[in-house]
């Protein structure tokens, strides 16, 4: 996937240093200098892209500049085999914030999609006086074997080991992107509409889960190596710690689980929004997401 843009605006190469290694992160910004800043975190996943957010950018208008990267690991951003882990991307979430902060003062709106949603939140304390709310859509904390099992990441080390092999690894990657397997998580897990998933679309999802890289940050997504926390609790008090208001958006298809989960964040929300989507809500529903969020 070459860097271009993904959200209709205009793409750019930083570079930080991640885990003493210097790395390309590929972010795109999207209308006026001097509307209204929003930065948009793609969720976390196999096929994680900044693209998710084209409805949702379409669907803002150009009154105001968005802003969106792809995380170290995931779609235009370089994909070393390197330990990746929470705190090794909220680092990278802190680097761009202070990125957008060298050029505008301006409080940013941070709107983050599943996983992404806990690296938002380890920066409560920290980063949060300078933002002007907080969106969290369909959150989750932890990653899909964990959720499933209920057993902590570390019990899957040696899955991510295994897959992080120069060849046994890549051939057990490549069977579990297979579109069979991709399409199957994408109806239990993340889309509602089952049209989307034509061959077309199918095909696409998994030319970006199949990017040179690519499986080393996938890996530990899967296997709770990007988890911030084993349980709740960890959130529930970074919530105690934010300096502006937090909007919570539930997906109310999410598999029974993280839909729990869900719920229970949005105990401490200012605002609670519902819309009837999975995981990838913020995908699929673009433009009604959009419409609820500014509607506040």
């Amino acid at each position: 996937m070459s860097a271009c843009s993904r959200i209709g605006g205009v793409p750019e190469n930083i570079r930080f240093i991640l885990n003493g290694r210097e790395i390309r992160i590929t972010l795109e910004r999207r209308g006026p200098s001097d509307g209204a800043l929003w930065l948009l975190l793609p969720a976390l996943s196999t096929v994680s892209t900044r693209a998710e957010w084209h409805d949702f950018a379409d669907a803002m208008g150009e009154g105001c500049q968005l802003v969106s990267f792809d995380w170290p690991g995931f779609g235009d951003s370089d994909r070393p085999s390197i330990t990746y882990n929470a705190e090794s991307l909220r680092s990278v979430l802190r680097s761009v914030l202070a990125h957008l902060q060298r050029t505008d003062h301006r409080r940013i709106n941070i709107v983050a999609a599943g996983h992404s949603a806990p690296l938002a939140l380890g920066l409560a304390e920290e980063c949060s006086g300078e933002w002007a709310q907080l969106v969290l859509v369909a959150p989750t904390f932890r990653g899909p074997l964990p959720t499933m099992t209920g057993r902590p990441g570390t019990d899957f080390n040696w899955v991510r080991r295994l897959v992080e092999l120069p060849l046994v690894g890549s051939i057990l990657y490549r069977l579990n992107t297979s579109r069979v397997i991709l399409k199957l998580m994408l109806r239990r897990h993340v889309w509602v509409n089952k049209a989307l998933l034509t061959p077309q679309r199918v095909r696409q999802q998994q030319r970006i889960s199949r990017q040179p890289g690519a499986r080393f940050a996938s890996v530990a997504f899967v296997t709770g190596g990007l988890d911030s926390a084993p349980d709740a609790l960890w959130w529930l008090a970074q919530t105690q710690q934010l300096q502006c208001p937090l909007h919570v958006v539930l997906a109310m298809e999410a598999p029974p689980r993280s839909k729990q989960e869900m719920l229970t964040l949005a105990g401490k929300a200012d605002r609670i929004t519902e819309i009837d989507g999975r995981l990838g809500l913020h995908e699929e529903f673009g433009r009604l997401l959009a419409e609820r969020v500014v509607a506040g």
